[in-house]
């Protein structure tokens, strides 16, 4: 049964949709068979596969409000083993954003059995919010990866965040666990992002992905050319990054650091 991991954070900005695109295509690269659902009204993944909604045939809207199968609303991409379903309620669309907003907070879930066989791993991009749509992700998962930017604006939303998955966990779903948080747009030169690297790893001992995201221009042009970044630029430095944390999903963050020290040792 694939593992269902939802990108969440209720801030804004810090980087769940670019995480959730690029991660699902590295584990599709690396052969895993990968199912990734928008349930960001915004529609960041659609626009992240050059999909308009002309190209949709059905997508989260559909499921919820129309109770479409959800095999009717998996779309193909040119990775041969990544597979989406968009979110597909268009900004200008309000009426449908409260229909999907209403829906039941385990809709998700049910929804979702039918396929979890077929997958190696399904990746919900979550909304920069702490609604319905939020609670329906976190209640389907199976874990959490929570995208840390590298500011101090960042760390005070995680606390309210923290607050509402252990009431999650313990009212609707008590296997949720952390995969872990992810240090988003690091740049190490600047002297706050190492202070924030800092408290973050103190703060959650054990729990941080030895993998860094770094501020790299490459993953923002994404949506630009509606294909994930190691499509167009594999020897960028978010691309790179992004296929490092899919091997540390994987494998763990033991096995990444042999494998960095091996590659030292052979270039010495």
């Amino acid at each position: 049964m694939g593992e269902v991991i939802a990108i969440a954070s209720q801030k804004g900005g810090v980087g769940k949709t670019t995480t959730a695109v690029n991660l699902s295509a590295a584990l599709a690269l690396l052969g895993k068979k990968t199912l990734l659902i928008d349930m960001d009204p915004q529609g960041g993944v659609a626009a992240s596969f050059g999909l308009s909604r002309y190209d949709v045939h059905g997508g989260v809207l559909e499921i919820f409000t129309e109770d479409m199968p959800i095999e009717q609303t998996i779309h193909s991409t040119e990775i041969d083993d990544l597979y989406l379903i968009p979110c597909n309620i268009w900004s200008d669309e309000e009426e449908k954003r409260r229909l999907i907003g209403s829906a039941a907070e385990s809709k998700l879930r049910a929804v979702l059995r039918p396929v979890r066989e077929g997958f190696d791993f399904i990746i919900i991009d979550c909304p920069p919010a702490l609604g319905n749509l939020t609670y329906n992700a976190l209640i389907a998962a199976d874990s959490i990866i929570v995208p840390i930017q590298c500011e101090y604006y960042a760390l005070k939303a995680l606390g309210r965040f923290l607050k509402l998955t252990r009431t999650i966990k313990e009212e609707y779903n008590p296997a949720l666990r952390y995969r872990g948080f992810l240090l988003t747009m690091v740049d190490m030169r600047n002297n706050l992002t190492k202070r924030v690297i800092e408290k973050v790893k103190y703060t959650l001992k054990g729990m941080v992905f030895e993998t860094m995201i770094p501020r790299n221009v490459r993953l923002a042009e994404v949506p630009y050319y509606g294909r994930p970044v190691m499509l167009f630029d594999r020897n960028s430095k978010g691309a790179k990054s992004y296929m490092r944390l899919a091997e540390e999903v994987l494998y763990g963050s033991e096995v990444i650091r042999q494998k960095e020290a091996s590659s030292v040792e052979a270039v010495s």
